[in-house]
């Protein structure tokens, strides 16, 4: 893949990062109180992550892609066609739909986080970086994070720290990349998003499945149940809504069937669907 953007940092020490925020009933900054401080991630905690396409090598040697670059009406066109170059996609929608399979990882590392360690990530679409990377002659990039930190919560309301951190992953990263790449490969924000819902479902019903922890259930039912529209960005209504799991008597196991196709099947020489694609599960769907 020849990427158009190189990617160009230098190492830096960070300064350790603090967040103001302002309460309606009192009016005045939490300054007053003692506020939380951004911690870097444990080596162990980077090592969990990679499970999920993370990276924490600075030293990039592969092709690299800034993304926020993606949101810019001017790079996201040649981006696609790199894309849709390098998975052998027929067209820009398609390359779309499949790029947004590889991106929903950036939303299940900082899920993990979330769920598991209490932690909120720092990120912003700038300081979050694509690695071009293959396996198995798969074009699976991974991702690396600049200066990553975190903000681990410090007790009091967890469902309105929750509500916040989930905000500021759905409205300021994934809904900004999602509509440039709608716009971009003239496909349906709706495929985009239900692409996104599949690693939700993964990571929450099958990672972490064997966990006790009833954090896992509450964050898991928040997020694709209970969150309204408006904490997605411009969404009317909760774009990871699905519907519900279904014996699969060919599989012999529980799925979840999608409402649209991501049409991965046009990809190459591939020509077979996803095990739970709608224009293969028509029968699964009647019942």
């Amino acid at each position: 893949m020849s990427l158009a953007w190189s990617v160009k940092w230098q190492r830096t020490r960070c300064s350790v990062l603090r967040f103001a925020f302002r309460t309606a009933e009192e009016g005045v900054s939490s300054r007053r109180r003692r506020l939380p401080v951004a911690v870097k991630l444990t080596l162990k905690e980077a090592e969990k992550l990679e499970r999920f396409r993370f990276s924490s090598n600075a030293d990039i040697q592969a092709p690299a892609v800034n993304i926020g670059h993606i949101i810019d009406k001017a790079k996201v066109h040649q981006f696609l066609k790199e894309v849709q170059q390098e998975v052998q996609a027929p067209d820009l929608r398609v390359a779309a739909s499949v790029f947004t399979k590889r991106f929903a990882f950036v939303a299940v590392i900082y899920l993990y986080a979330l769920t598991v360690w209490n932690k909120r990530l720092l990120l912003s679409l700038d300081a979050v970086i694509l690695i071009n990377n293959k396996s198995k002659g798969n074009w699976l990039p991974e991702y690396y994070v600049k200066n990553l930190e975190a903000v681990e919560f410090q007790g009091g309301d967890r469902e309105e720290w929750r509500k916040e951190a989930l905000e500021h992953l759905f409205q300021h990263i994934v809904f900004p990349v999602l509509d440039s790449l709608a716009n971009a490969g003239q496909v349906s924000k709706l495929v985009l998003w239900e692409n996104i819902a599949v690693y939700i479902f993964w990571l929450y019903e099958n990672v972490l499945e064997q966990s006790s922890d009833p954090r896992i259930q509450s964050d898991f039912d928040y997020i694709v149940n209970l969150a309204p529209g408006s904490l997605f960005g411009k969404c009317s209504r909760n774009p990871l809504k699905n519907s519900k799991p279904v014996l699969s008597k060919d599989l012999n196991e529980t799925v979840r069937i999608r409402k649209s196709c991501c049409f991965s099947y046009q990809l190459g020489e591939k020509q077979t669907y996803c095990k739970i694609c709608p224009l293969s599960c028509r029968q699964l769907m009647k019942n």
